[in-house]
């Protein structure tokens, strides 16, 4: 018997092998993209600092745009679409820096380019993955696409640091390119076709936005998880915007032991996907979705604690811990929005989400940043840790904990109604 023996699990397959190498692909770029802006234009803090924001960007001025496009016509070409601007955006790079014509304007608009398909991408597909996939087997598939996310932040850093090594950080970019191109063939075996939307439901913009927000916002399961995950993206970016600095100066650490750290985090990450599947069995999907939300917001209190010899071990315990809930929450976190969220609106209400979610990752920077220089590093931290341990609070008395499976969220017919677009 194989694996994937019904045409959806090959369908299914052909994608979940594209997000796979992407995967990879990206943390080779996560890692080659800010050394080559060092060796090539000999960046400065300000410079990174745009570099990142250019990343940042797109999450928050094009989602909501990006959901609307998503839902007026068929995912799949819009996949391909990312996917082949992906590998000519981020193949630009070495090509040009090579002939020598690259300026760091001209990276700046590569990485925002390249961001805008990248949030066009994930919205895109995390409204298509219901489409192929029947709903009672979409925490199974969701933590597939987990895996791959965990295993590439596992393998791509490394992976990334060698080919550094071997060919200059601008041309190990070549790879990250390349893996856009091989994720773009997998995506062309996809036989199924989805039907095309039903005519006569496009209004302006601004209503199908508000259309799509309310499809979140005004869902009684998703608002809380929204809720909980810009609280935790906020203070989790808190954290980042300080946590070298002060691992560094204070703690003395070296970058081997940084990096070795952060690798502890990812593979908390790969394990706590391989388990999705045989917790929700066993204690059922909201407990779970909530447990793991707890579990993911609570360990880096340790940061500020951990001194002395057993400080790299306390961190590395902390991350590993943190790894392994975020991996089981987020990806059932993204199954409770294709479920609980009409199909008709799923691409919209998916971007109000991440809009929510992900645009406050440069607020919660910037404040963390500016709090680590007004009262000091530790301190920052201990106000980061502690605002990271209430995230879950959004969901502990919510609707959430009483869900036994995915299924038990799906909108009630008053919902849909409400939620539908007009014919």
């Amino acid at each position: 018997m194989t694996l994937f023996k019904r045409v959806e699990d090959r369908d299914f397959a052909s994608l979940w092998a594209a997000q796979s190498v992407s995967q990879v692909g990206s943390q080779i770029t996560t890692v080659a993209l800010p050394l080559a802006a060092v060796a090539l234009f000999d960046a400065g803090p300000a410079q990174m600092g745009l570099l990142n924001a250019a990343g940042y960007l797109p999450a928050l001025l094009f989602t909501l745009l990006a959901g609307v496009w998503i839902d007026r016509g068929r995912r799949l070409p819009l996949l391909l679409g990312a996917d082949l601007g992906r590998a000519v955006m981020i193949g630009l790079i070495p090509i040009t820096a090579l002939a020598g014509i690259l300026k760091i304007e001209g990276l700046y608009l590569i990485v925002l380019v390249s961001g805008a398909l990248t949030v066009l991408f994930d919205t895109a597909y995390h409204a298509y993955v219901p489409t192929l996939v029947p709903g009672r087997s979409l925490t199974r598939a969701n933590s597939r696409l987990q895996f791959s996310v965990s295993f590439g932040q596992l393998a791509g850093p490394g992976l990334g640091g060698l080919l550094i090594q071997l060919l200059g950080a601008p041309v190990a970019l070549v790879f990250d390119a390349a893996s856009f191109l091989v994720s773009a063939l997998f995506l062309l075996r996809i036989r199924h076709r989805e039907p095309a939307p039903a005519p006569g439901g496009r209004r302006q913009i601004r209503q199908e936005i508000a259309e799509g927000s309310r499809a979140a916002f005004g869902n009684r399961h998703v608002r809380p998880v929204a809720l909980e995950a810009a609280t935790f993206n906020f203070f989790s970016q808190f954290i980042a915007a300080i946590y070298v600095l002060y691992a560094v100066h204070d703690l003395g650490l070296s970058a081997g032991v940084i990096g070795t750290i952060a690798s502890a985090a990812a593979v908390g990450a790969v394990l706590g996907a391989l388990a999705i599947q045989s917790l929700v069995r066993r204690l059922g999907f909201g407990p779970v979705l909530i447990a793991t939300m707890v579990i993911a917001s609570t360990p880096l209190v340790a940061i500020p604690l951990a001194s002395g010899p057993a400080a790299p071990f306390v961190l590395a315990v902390a991350y590993f811990v943190q790894g392994f809930g975020l991996a089981v929450s987020a990806s059932q976190a993204v199954t409770l929005r294709q479920v609980a969220v009409p199909p008709a609106v799923v691409g919209r209400a998916n971007a109000a989400y991440r809009t929510l979610s992900f645009g406050v990752l440069p607020l919660g920077a910037l404040t963390g940043g500016l709090l680590g220089d007004l009262i000091g590093l530790r301190p920052a931290l201990l106000v980061g840790g502690i605002g990271l341990a209430l995230a879950p609070m959004w969901v502990l008395l919510s609707p959430v904990r009483h869900l036994r499976t995915a299924e038990d969220a799906r909108p009630r017919p008053a919902e849909v109604s409400v939620s539908a677009p007009e014919s």
